[in-house]
């Protein structure tokens, strides 16, 4: 009741090209205002509108410019300031058109990697589809075979439209056909297949269509067209075969003709076999040669249809495969995108066997239908099923020739489903048996492809075998230069220098990294940037007794860094190149002093509060500098000794740091000088001594290693060290034997193994003895036979039986009164038997109890 005016606004939006007509398209909004009496607004209402310019008169010859100002002047809705980009879209039809009179749009060539899926049904119905004869084309779809095939081939012409999705999705009856149609003549017709598949196929790129495609089951029944496809694939290719097998008749077994016996016409002869001479050999040397037989691969790889018949069985079979590569693309690029979105769909289509389909299909040459394979298997690799049925098999065979057809689309699809599969070892061991690590080292120079490859090498180095066979190929020398060249804030530069970090652990990698002066380059770039990540590629390379000489050159440099380095990876890595280094080759001793480096480790080790990692490096520096004798004095001068001392108070549950100690004390006891300085000035020796029956057998090793260095200046520690042997062997002999007589006596007790723990002779036997065994408490203790070599004996031979003697006689007492029924645990201890049981599985002593030695009450 309150309008009074109705207020029009028209505000101009983007310009576009016709995706079909020789066109423009000018969007436009177009806003309606109903004002009132005072000319406010009541109501508005707002629409988007597109206007059609067609160019009629548009060919080669045309004048763009001319003509883009042409259609400025007269469409009020574009506006002059848009002259440029009018004449730009006007060129572009232009070239359009051009193309389209040359090329062909529609002839899209088959090993195109971007063509349409479409693209199948294109050349089958020139027809124009309009959305208005949609009723008229779903009848064409209740007709005969040709008419199913018009009618849906104009309905894909609107699905190309993704604007009539929408208007299609709402029509169940279009849909409904089309499926009906599928399920019941998929059978009959390759070119109708491929047309309603593909109209499906513009559906499922769209999330919000995919219950569109569960509801009609296109996928069960793409899955059920790719199955019938294989097998006529198969029936085809056999009776192709079969066809040749008959009609070629093998070289052994033609009868020679008369012209090819002896007196007829050499030159026929030649023609009719390769094997027979030229005409100047004679006639006997002709009949040797002609009884020879031809190779089996010549005749197969010279053989060619040969008659009309088979060159036309030839060019048929070619013809049908080509037409079913184009379904099986569309088919499989459908379920490929399901499994994206949905992975109950995944789960259903796994159990169809696709993926023995996929891998089936991976021998055919078409590259749209190659990729979509490859792109599907990479998503089904992600589950493990998926992966351990593709190595059943033998997928990784069928890859190699993916990466030599020369298609970016084809080489990335493949790479990722290569990586994708490595997390698996038996797969990368076939893939170095097959070869790829050559083909991959070759495509490094290929920055496409660069980080994946990298990514893929790198799980082929975690493999030490396979690290040797980096050295047959280019791939070090091109991951030097990558290392100087690259950018430390590049996103594969992790990558990078984690691939060359496992490849030089590898010495002969590592030797071939070093060569022609790659070494030195890596050194001025890692210090010139601090770069933590290539110190340890470096410190890996120096691991070597090859390489080592190499770092030799720059260990001053790397000593300088020490005291003012700031970044504390950087230094870590500087310190464990040092210490990798037979630093006492060179003058090390004026180099330390030059540089302050005792200073610093004695400021280090004295606080002792840097991580682990980083003591250990130091205390292996350490170790390294002491093996210079001068060094060694220096080290005891500024109590370096002592702080080594108090450092495995601390961390004497650390048994790295707790041996490079040790060895850091084997290292100074090596010398005269500093060697009497740890016997009378510091207690190192009694450590060592306690170490001597330490559990890890590397500890041990290098105590005993240090301790006959110390016997031979101090014989006296001799008798000590043979006493204390002599007291932990018979210690762990008495905890045995208590814990196997504790174990009898309490078998005839319910639950009894729940009650006292099981001693497991598996574990280590160097455990110190409580005070229940101690030789002390010998009151509970009878000794049947004095000699210790007595077969039945009470404990096991001694390695120290001749110096123990004495120690044994001491302990021979007089036997015990009998005990009652309260001591028969102890009691048990009595006069014990051990016999090795060979049928004990357990790996326990068998004990007997004589029972003239037990008397119960």
């Amino acid at each position: 009741e309150d309008a009074k005016y109705i207020k029009r606004r028209v505000k101009s939006g983007s310009i576009d090209v016709h995706p079909n007509e020789t066109a423009l398209i000018v969007n436009y909004e177009v806003e309606a205002i109903i004002l009132g009496e005072a000319e406010n607004p009541v109501l508005s209402d707002k629409k988007n509108c597109q206007k059609i310019i067609r160019l009629k008169s548009l060919n080669k010859n045309s004048d763009c410019a001319a003509l883009a100002r042409e259609v400025v002047t007269k469409c009020s809705l574009i506006h002059p300031s848009k002259v440029g980009d009018v004449e730009h879209l006007i060129y572009f039809l232009q070239s359009r058109k051009e193309n389209a009179f040359t090329d062909g749009m529609l002839n899209i060539s088959q090993t195109c990697g971007s063509e349409s899926p479409q693209s199948a049904s294109t050349t089958q119905c020139s027809e124009k589809a309009t959305f208005a004869n949609l009723e008229q084309y779903v009848e064409l779809l209740y007709e005969d075979l040709n008419d199913k095939v018009k009618g849906a081939s104009l309905i894909m012409q609107l699905s190309r439209d993704n604007d009539n999705l929408e208007e299609l999705a709402r029509n169940e009856g279009v849909l409904s056909a089309l499926a009906r149609v599928l399920r019941e003549d998929y059978k009959r017709s390759l070119d109708l297949s491929t047309t309603i598949v593909s109209i499906f196929h513009s559906f499922s790129q769209f999330s919000q269509f995919h219950p569109l495609i569960l509801q009609y089951k296109i996928g069960s029944l793409s899955i059920g067209i790719i199955e019938f496809e294989l097998q006529r694939y198969t029936q085809w290719k056999s009776e192709l075969t079969f066809t040749r097998g008959r009609e070629a008749i093998p070289a052994s077994r033609l009868p020679v003709p008369k012209s090819a016996r002896a007196g007829g016409q050499p030159g026929s002869a030649d023609r009719r076999r390769s094997s027979t001479p030229s005409p100047g050999v004679n006639s006997s040397e002709r009949k040797r040669l002609s009884l020879i037989p031809a190779p089996k691969t010549a005749v197969a790889t010279q053989r060619c249809p040969s008659t009309p018949d088979e060159e036309s069985a030839h060019k048929k079979f070619n013809a049908m495969v080509t037409k079913q590569d184009r379904l099986l693309r569309v088919s499989f690029s459908s379920g490929s995108l399901d499994v994206a979105e949905n992975l109950k769909v995944e789960d259903k289509i796994r159990k169809r066997n696709v993926v023995a389909m996929l891998v089936q299909c991976l021998d055919r040459c078409t590259l749209p239908l190659l990729c979509i394979i490859a792109k599907f298997l990479t998503k089904l690799s992600i589950r493990v099923e998926n992966k351990d049925e593709m190595a059943n098999l033998n997928v990784i065979e069928k890859l190699p020739k993916l990466l030599q057809l020369n298609n970016f689309e084809l080489e990335n699809a493949t790479l990722t489903l290569l990586f994708n599969l490595t997390f698996d070892i038996s797969l990368r061991d076939k893939m170095v048996k097959v070869g790829f690590l050559q083909k991959l080292a070759s495509l490094l120079n290929d920055e496409r492809h660069l980080s994946i490859i990298l990514k893929i090498l790198y799980h082929l180095s975690m493999d030490d075998r396979v690290k040797a066979m980096f050295t047959f190929t280019n791939c070090l020398q091109k991951l030097i230069k990558m290392l100087i060249s690259y950018d430390p804030k590049c996103d594969d530069y992790l990558t990078l220098v984690a691939l060359s970090m496992n490849v030089a652990l590898n010495q002969r990698c590592a030797e071939t990294m070093c060569d022609n002066g790659n070494l030195e380059h890596l050194k001025q770039r890692a210090l010139a940037y601090q770069d933590p990540l290539l110190m340890k590629v470096l410190r890996n390379l120096s691991t070597h007794d090859t390489t080592k000489k190499y770092f030799l050159a720059f260990a001053e440099d790397l000593l300088q860094i020490l005291p003012t380095c700031q970044n504390d990876d950087f230094l870590l890595e500087s310190t464990g190149i040092l210490a990798n280094l037979p630093l006492h080759e060179i003058n090390i001793d004026e180099l330390v002093r030059k540089h302050s480096t005792l200073e610093w480790l004695q400021s280090n080790l004295a606080a002792g509060r840097g991580e682990d990692d980083f003591m250990l490096e130091v205390v292996m520096l350490t170790a390294a500098v002491a093996a210079d004798e001068h060094c060694a004095d220096s080290l005891c001068e500024l109590e370096i000794v002592l702080s080594l001392i108090e450092l495995l108070k601390r961390k004497q549950e650390d048994d790295e740091i707790v041996l490079q100690i040790i060895f850091t004390f084997y290292q100074v006891s090596r010398h005269n000088n500093p060697r009497m300085y740890l016997i009378k000035k510091t207690d190192a020796v009694d450590y060592l001594i306690d170490l001597m029956n330490d559990k890890n057998l590397q500890i041990r090793r290098v105590c005993d290693a240090c301790i006959d260095l110390i016997k031979e200046e101090d014989p006296e520690y001799e008798e000590r060290v043979k006493a204390e042997k002599f007291q932990s062997h018979n210690a762990h002999w008495l905890a045995m034997v208590e814990n196997k007589a504790l174990e009898t006596s309490l078998s005839s007790l319910p639950d009894y193994r729940e009650a006292i723990p099981h001693y497991d002779l598996n574990q280590s036997l160097l455990l110190q003895a409580g005070p229940h065994v101690s030789l002390n408490n010998v009151e509970d203790i009878e000794i049947i036979s004095n000699n210790t070599h007595s077969e039945d004996g009470s404990r096991p031979l001694s390695r120290y039986d001749s110096e123990g003697d004495d120690i044994s006689e001491s302990l021979i007492i007089p036997r015990t009164k009998t005990v009652n029924n309260d001591d028969a645990v102890r009691n048990a201890l009595r006069n014990l038997v051990i016999a090795d049981d060979p049928a004990d599985t357990h790996h326990y002593f068998h004990i007997e109890t004589p029972s003239t030695q037990v008397s119960m009450n």
